[in-house]
């Protein structure tokens, strides 16, 4: 207990102990410095001591007077005025008669406006909106109807195109039987071709063994011509 109220505290001349106020504390200058109303961030003094140097040193490192202030030209002001934004201009600042449709706080003036609003004119205001509707919405149904009528006759004219396009279909497919079965006919007769050339020299022997007067005549698979 006696040692440890002996020694200094952090912070006193002849204390080994520093304090936090000494240290340079990370990420805590900007939140230390900034004003309240939410301006730019200043530095502490300690900061700005260190980087605050003497005009006199500037003038010895450079020879001349450092000049923060950069002279530039002045812009070209038009004079003439756009009307359109003049007319933006002469617009009064007004806010709505109802407050609580933007979350703005309603406040008893507020109250007052609406107990002195003419419901006659609100009135009028939402026949005459409701008119407006009306009118969008015939004019919304008008065209829907015309889509659908279009929609329809569109859908006829393609399943008429699509039954012509199955009839032609069903001929090609008949045409492809036929040629089908024109090119099985083709190897048939081919097969038959073949055999009648193996058959028809044994045959030719078969005659030549036969007497004379027994003999027939020579097989031909030709036609022969009506001339003939």
């Amino acid at each position: 207990m006696g040692s440890d109220q002996s020694t200094l505290p952090a912070g006193a001349p002849g204390s080994n102990l520093r304090s936090q106020r000494d240290e340079e504390i990370p990420y805590t200058q900007y939140s230390i410095s900034k004003p309240i109303d939410g301006g730019s961030p200043r530095l502490s003094p300690r900061i700005t001591n260190k980087n605050k140097t003497s005009p006199k040193l500037d003038r010895e490192a450079g020879g001349t007077p450092k000049h923060d202030i950069v002279v530039v030209a002045e812009g070209t002001t038009s004079k003439s005025k756009d009307l359109e934004v003049d007319k933006l201009n002469s617009i009064p600042v007004f806010f709505p008669i109802m407050r609580g449709s933007l979350n703005i706080p309603v406040s008893s003036r507020d109250t007052d406006l609406l107990d002195k609003l003419d419901y006659k004119q609100l009135l009028l205001m939402s026949l005459r909106y409701q008119e407006h509707l009306k009118q969008l919405s015939e004019a919304v149904a008008f065209d829907q109807n015309a889509l659908c009528i279009r929609i329809k006759e569109i859908d006829h004219t393609v399943n008429i195109l699509l039954g012509n396009l199955n009839e032609r279909q069903k001929k090609y497919t008949k045409y492809a039987d036929q040629t089908k079965r024109i090119n099985e006919t083709l190897t048939a007769l081919q097969k038959i071709q073949k055999t009648m050339d193996g058959i028809i020299p044994k045959m030719e022997n078969l005659n030549k063994l036969l007497p004379p007067e027994d003999q027939l005549e020579s097989f031909s698979m030709r036609p022969k011509s009506i001339g003939s």
